[in-house]
């Protein structure tokens, strides 16, 4: 028989990979405590209240989880040219990590929602997928890739909010849909709409990040 520390880790594990199935699907709002439970095959009174104080500490320590994640990917596309290269890249990267990630695609969609309907605030540190964005946008528009009259946050939050719409596969449900084949053929229409050139050069050129992450 596992000590008490093993059992209470594997429980808050079980605990966080029904939530990020009932996050990834329905989102925060649509989200409760007895949803999570029933998706873990247990009645709300047995969730462990000492572990998570409220469905937000839950939603926290997803996110959290999947930081460590996109933190390892940023440093891996720094090969990758910068401005839209590196942009497009992480993002395809990703797209192909929320696809075996148990966690991933929950992070995705919690990020989004907190960041456009601000029905909640996760409080976990670090840049944020926006700001990363807006920043590789700037430095596209310094390097001519966009025209100089661009606004860095205009277009870097257009970018970033449709990558994540490609996840969305229909209104009920939160489901992955050939993301790479999808993102590329998108980026592609809103780049020439952006007022790049050639969106078919920088487009060929982004690929996907191994990372070499077990789950």
């Amino acid at each position: 028989m596992g000590s008490r520390s093993d059992q209470k880790a594997a429980t808050r594990e079980s605990i966080l990979l029904a939530a990020a199935q009932q996050f990834a699907e329905h989102g925060y709002a649509a989200t409760s405590i007895s949803g999570i439970a029933a998706r873990m095959g247990k009645p709300k009174s047995a969730l462990s209240y000492s572990q998570f104080r409220s469905k937000l500490d839950i939603a926290n320590a997803i996110v959290e989880r999947q930081l460590e994640v996109w933190k390892l990917l940023i440093e891996r596309v720094e090969h990758a040219d910068p401005g839209l290269p590196r942009l497009l890249t992480l993002l395809v990267s990703a797209a192909a990590d929320a696809r075996t990630s148990p966690f991933g695609p929950a992070a995705i969609r919690l990020v989004l929602e907190s960041h456009e309907h601000h029905l909640f605030e996760l409080p976990y540190t670090g840049q944020s997928w926006f700001e990363y964005a807006y920043a590789q946008v700037g430095e596209a528009v310094a390097l001519g890739q966009l025209p100089p009259a661009t606004d860095p946050r205009e277009v870097g939050y257009l970018i970033l909010s449709a990558s994540f719409g490609v996840y969305e596969a229909n209104k009920n449900g939160f489901r992955l849909v050939d993301p790479d084949r999808a993102l590329r053929m998108l980026w592609t229409g809103l780049l020439r709409e952006a007022g790049v050139a050639d969106p078919a050069a920088i487009v060929d050129v982004v690929h996907v990040v191994a990372l070499d992450v077990e789950y």
